[in-house]
């Protein structure tokens, strides 16, 4: 490795509020392309969960800076969350230019909050020559904290005790950081988590998410350059990350407005990458802040992702044809197994009944919002009587599912509050495991009692073939705990873990009015 060294420095904004950042360069004299990530968790650790350190991107050549945003780190003022970064990312960018080291040239990199600090700037700002958006989105509801309607409990509990513990080693508050720190250690966060949040950060913006979604309120945009989207990217993706849906809105707000991103979306959950990542990055940095020729710059672009079972990559825009498929039962899908029937471009028939307990919740793990992200054998959720399995036969040729799968069903229950809960498997032949790869959510916040209605479940984005010799299966709960907070079944108090006040429900669904999709990606 080349020499390098490292020096901190600061940026006074417009408003007086200094942000620190901590700069690395090759230790030798000389103007280098910067690359520059904008966290909230801390400069020195510059996300090396998932990108290599600064050391190894500064021996190739580049100036890093990692900038610790407003009000997080060392850096000066209040932190507020996403609305604050438009004024600073846009004052970030100029000073950075400025600085002696740097050779006028200018690439974003980062993940999550560091994804959308890419993003977010003032019109008329100079957009970066390229940047490279990771497992982030633009969309508060659909892309950060919801699916269906559902609150991501698991998920952003977890992360707003990581906000609210920050801000209390910031304030050297040790009791507030103790206390968090151990919920997270004994597993008590996902029962006593929110109350640690709302004593300790009450103005956390996991409660305000919460409350929006709560009383149905309309988020606020995160405002956005349009014509950064334009510029070189390369955007991030991960078939077991929670924002998958907001990487390829990503790459179809560019498309709409005339750009050409790159796109990869791999076998990647939000921390653990694909094999390959750090190199693929550093071959966009080259084209893009160093290579000027134009021959070379001419070169086939990443629009690629991960096909699950076949363990290869796909073309994102050239995927087959996919399948409607109906399901069936007489009635006994969650106790017979061979009832529950899922039938390729089939009518479908019948009913089935799910009762949810909320004393013992049907549980969840893997795939994007589980507490461990990816496939998952549900061969033990799924002997439970309190769902439904619909399941093809073995297939007798290889199926393609690409897209957004949808569940359209018809369902009256004896309460005014439920969750539709469904998860699609592969089940393979020679040990008939049943690998869960994706999972969908619904919440019906108001309804009238025993009245049926008509709804939509939208699953998270896939690719996957079903080979033959396999098997489909679908499930079907009221439940997924805690992925999803528990429903009480009326709106007095929150979903989230079970209490005195939740109520059993009784799901009854209309099999004749259900059927299973595949939406596209891109429409």
């Amino acid at each position: 490795m080349n020499s390098v060294k490292y020096f901190d420095a600061h940026l006074k904004l417009s408003d007086g509020v200094k942000l620190i950042s901590r700069i690395w360069t090759p230790d030798k004299k000389g103007q280098w392309p910067a690359l520059l990530m904008r966290q909230p968790y801390g400069r020195e650790i510059a996300s090396t969960i998932t990108y290599a350190h600064p050391t190894w991107w500064a021996s190739k050549g580049y100036m890093v800076v990692i900038q610790d945003v407003r009000g997080q780190g060392d850096s000066e003022g209040t932190f507020k969350g996403f609305y604050q970064e438009a004024n600073d990312t846009s004052e970030t960018h100029a000073w950075v230019r400025s600085l002696k080291e740097c050779n006028g040239k200018l690439g974003l990199y980062g993940f999550s909050y560091q994804g959308l600090t890419q993003l977010t700037g003032e019109d008329l700002t100079k957009p970066p020559d390229c940047l490279s958006p990771a497992m982030t989105g633009l969309d508060i509801k659909d892309h950060w904290c919801s699916d269906g309607g559902a609150f991501w409990w698991n998920n952003n509990i977890t992360w707003g005790l990581q906000i609210a513990a920050l801000k209390m080693k910031r304030s050297k508050n040790k009791e507030g950081w103790i206390a968090i720190k151990s919920a997270i250690d004994n597993q008590t966060h996902l029962s006593n988590g929110l109350e640690l949040i709302k004593k300790f950060d009450p103005d956390n913006f996991i409660i305000k998410w919460m409350n929006n979604l709560d009383n149905e309120k309309v988020f606020e945009k995160i405002k956005f350059v349009d014509s950064w989207l334009k510029k070189p990217m390369l955007i991030i993706g991960g078939i077991w990350d929670p924002h998958l849906r907001g990487a390829l809105d990503l790459y179809k707000r560019s498309k709409d407005i005339g750009g050409d991103p790159e796109i990869i979306i791999s076998n990647s959950s939000h921390l653990n990458w694909w094999k390959g990542s750090q190199t693929t990055l550093l071959n966009f940095f080259e084209k893009h802040l160093k290579d000027n020729d134009p021959i070379k710059k001419i070169s086939t672009k990443n629009k690629i992702i991960w096909n699950i079972s076949l363990k290869r990559w796909d073309s994102i825009e050239k995927l087959p044809l996919n399948y409607e498929f109906g399901l069936e039962s007489d009635g006994n899908a969650n106790f017979e197994t061979i009832d529950g029937s899922l039938s390729i471009n089939s009518k479908s028939s019948g009913f089935v009944t799910i009762v949810h307990d909320p004393w013992r919740p049907v549980q969840s793990d893997g795939g994007h919002l589980g507490q461990n992200p990816g496939l998952f054998d549900r061969s033990k959720i799924d002997k439970r009587l309190d769902l439904a399995v619909f399941q093809t036969h073995y297939l007798k040729e290889n199926i393609h599912l690409s897209g957004i799968p949808t569940l359209h069903t018809a369902v009256a229950s004896d309460q005014e509050s439920f969750d539709i809960c469904v998860a699609l498997s592969l089940i393979s032949e020679e040990d008939e495991t049943i690998n869960q790869f994706t999972t969908g959510f619904l919440r019906i916040r108001k309804t009238s009692k025993d009245i049926e209605k008509d709804y939509v479940v939208n699953l998270h984005p896939t690719n996957i073939s079903i080979t033959k010799g396999s098997k489909l299966r679908l499930s079907l709960s009221a439940s997924a705990w805690p992925a999803i907070g528990v429903n009480p079944g009326h709106n007095k108090i929150r979903c989230g873990n079970s209490s005195i006040e939740h109520k059993i429900t009784t799901l009854n669904f209309n099999l004749k009015k259900s059927i299973m999709k595949i939406n596209p990606f891109f429409k």
